[in-house]
């Protein structure tokens, strides 16, 4: 079965668009969009502005979703070819994302959509940096998108960090490159400061809003907390399993498996401190899921064991 994706046939391309079909049919309900806690001003704008898509489960609104998704699949999939991330140029990190996404038991909220499409450009452009002489328009860019999350929910304030340590992986050892990076995350501060103490609406609480972290869960359904742990297992058994793989890849791959490998830490670490939010955060792990898992399926000789794998996965997000 999975000699399909390791070759850029219009099979494989049909069968990833009825994963994600399935996916979004099986589904029966969205992730919580939260609501119920102090926000930024940025936060209600975007939310406000989604919450159309949000609010309704139309026909029109599902197709929406579905077309995101498989796009944002497909981009992640192209990053790695283009990038070789994995051994041979295949369609497995959109079926590892495909996958994943149809094993998370909750519908994607818009938001997570637009954050994770944006965490895929900020990985897409640390890769190219690599190897750039003057990256800081790049890296400039990095920074102000990053910080636009933050602005958004403060617990994004994580990914400054992760911004930090991607930087210092692939350019290291450069204070004006970092410097640079800093001063892209200030300017959408900066910006929204200067707006509201213009129209003499400044507060503190429109910019940065900070949640008493929490343990409560929302749910303890045994099969919704059971798919919930595969998908911090998975990524973490794929990249523990084609590390032999991954060694043998030159530096800048190398590298940037590094780098996913602290976004989901990254991210775990915002679902335990947003815990009675999870069922919306925890989508927050697709895009780093999908390429640290993606290597499981040619680390073997032999394809028994990643298509048996492969089947339990989609059986087991059948399961309501």
């Amino acid at each position: 079965m999975l000699g399909i994706f390791r070759h850029n046939n219009p099979l494989s391309i049909l069968l990833l668009l009825v994963l994600a079909f399935v996916a979004e049919y099986f589904k029966v309900g969205n992730a919580h969009v939260i609501a119920d806690h102090p926000t930024t001003l940025l936060y209600k704008g975007v939310t406000d502005l989604l919450s159309p898509l949000n609010a309704q489960e139309h026909l029109s609104t599902n197709i929406i979703r579905y077309l995101i998704i498989t796009a944002e699949a497909f981009y992640l999939n192209k990053i790695a070819i283009d990038n070789k991330l994995l051994e041979r140029s295949t369609f497995l990190v959109a079926l590892s994302f495909l996958l994943l996404n149809f094993l998370i038991p909750f519908k994607a909220s818009f938001l997570l959509l637009l954050i994770n499409a944006i965490l895929m450009i900020v990985f897409h452009i640390f890769i190219i940096i690599y190897k750039k002489n003057n990256p800081f328009n790049n890296i400039l860019l990095c920074g102000f998108l990053i910080a636009s999350l933050s602005l958004i929910v403060n617990s994004y304030m994580i990914f400054y960090v992760w911004l930090t340590i991607a930087l210092l992986v692939m350019r290291p050892s450069s204070i004006r490159e970092w410097s640079v990076m800093n001063i892209g995350f200030l300017i959408p501060y900066y910006f929204i400061v200067s707006v509201l103490y213009l129209i003499d609406k400044f507060s503190l609480d429109a910019i940065a809003t900070f949640v008493t972290p929490t343990l409560h869960m929302p749910f303890t359904a045994p099969v919704v907390l059971a798919k919930m742990a595969l998908v911090v297992l998975l990524p973490l058994i794929g990249f523990s399993i084609g590390s032999t793989s991954i060694n043998k890849m030159v530096l800048q791959n190398r590298k940037a498996y590094i780098i996913m490998f602290a976004l989901m830490l990254g991210v775990i670490l915002i679902n335990i401190l947003n815990m009675d939010r999870i069922n919306d955060y925890f989508y927050l792990t697709i895009v780093p899921a999908a390429v640290l898992f993606a290597p499981f399926f040619q680390s073997f000789r032999k394809d028994f064991i990643p298509n048996l794998v492969l089947v339990l996965l989609i059986l087991l997000s059948c399961i309501r």
